[in-house]
């Protein structure tokens, strides 16, 4: 069997499900697209139609190994010998640059440089260091009386400099003495007034924190309602509920069993099956109706 009896009963997609060969490279194999296919690629699709197919598909082998011998031998004859070339005439170029500057700049240096520049640049060297380097070069009379003027200049100013910072730094002592005792005494007085204010200031606040305690006698439900903010939750507990009433204000409603309100020392028994409903803050307990409580914002069905 060859390819076109295949394609002849075949439609892509069938291969492609068969072979498990993508129907975009079907589709470059049998168009004969070998650029956008790889040369091992081809060459396996072709082995796995043939296996899956029972088919002699030699001739199509040979055509798409001579494709593939064909653009390699053109990549190898592109990519030769110019290139190496190229690049070797412009290292040589390169360096031959290079050496350049560096004999220019040698030559600079050692007929340009005259004994001063040189003195100059490296001040640590001596006088006949440089007369040996620089030859039978001269210094010229202006170079000397310039380094006589400057060695004079450099002797008078730290002395007369001295001798300005020593009465200055008197007359400074004399004047700052006294007002700097003036202002310290002033100042600590200041510190001490006010240090005496701030501590006056500070009293100690303790406050008392006040605690209604909810206490079931077996279980109990009841609903919170916090005045300010009007936000509400529920509790079904059995043992004793502590409600923090130094800031807030609470609408409490429960249940109908029995539990007791403790204030301090003072304890309210519920036990008469009913649901009750009051008001809880700082000021103490005070017992509402229903009525009451749904008039101060308690939610009127929980």
């Amino acid at each position: 069997m060859q390819l076109n009896d295949i394609l002849e009963e075949n439609s892509v997609r069938a291969i492609s499900q068969k072979t498990k060969i993508s129907e975009d490279n079907l589709e470059n194999l049998l168009a004969k697209k070998f650029e956008n296919l790889k040369k091992v690629k081809t060459l396996g699709f072709i082995s796995i139609i043939e296996r899956e197919y029972n088919a002699d598909l030699s001739a199509f082998r040979e055509e798409a190994k001579e494709y593939y011998e064909d653009v390699h031998e053109d990549q190898r004859v592109t990519l030769g010998h110019p290139i190496m070339e190229e690049k070797k005439s412009k290292s040589k170029f390169f360096m031959l640059v290079i050496f350049a500057l560096l004999g220019y700049a040698t030559w600079y240096f050692l007929t340009q440089f005259d004994k001063k520049n040189l003195s100059e640049i490296i001040p640590f060297i001596d006088e006949s260091t440089i007369e040996s380097f620089m030859g039978d070069k001269k210094v010229e009379s202006s170079d000397v009386e310039d380094l006589s003027i400057a060695k004079v200049s450099a002797d008078t100013v730290p002395e007369k400099r001295d001798a300005e910072v020593v009465a200055q730094s008197e007359v400074t002592t004399e004047e700052a003495t006294p007002k700097a005792s003036k202002n310290s005494v002033e100042h600590d007085t200041e510190n001490s007034v006010e240090m005496t204010q701030t501590v006056e200031d500070i009293t100690p606040q303790v406050v008392t924190k006040k605690i209604v305690s909810i206490v079931p006698v077996n279980r109990l439900w009841f609903g919170l309602v916090n005045i300010e903010t009007k936000q509400r939750e529920y509790f079904t507990v059995s043992e004793t509920f502590k409600l923090d009433v130094t800031t807030k204000s609470w609408l409490v409603a429960t249940s109908s069993a029995a539990f007791s309100l403790q204030e301090g020392d003072e304890t309210k028994e519920f036990n008469d099956a009913k649901e009750h409903y009051f008001k809880i803050d700082a000021n103490g307990i005070e017992v509402l109706n229903k009525s009451d409580y749904i008039a101060l914002g308690g939610w009127p069905q929980w």
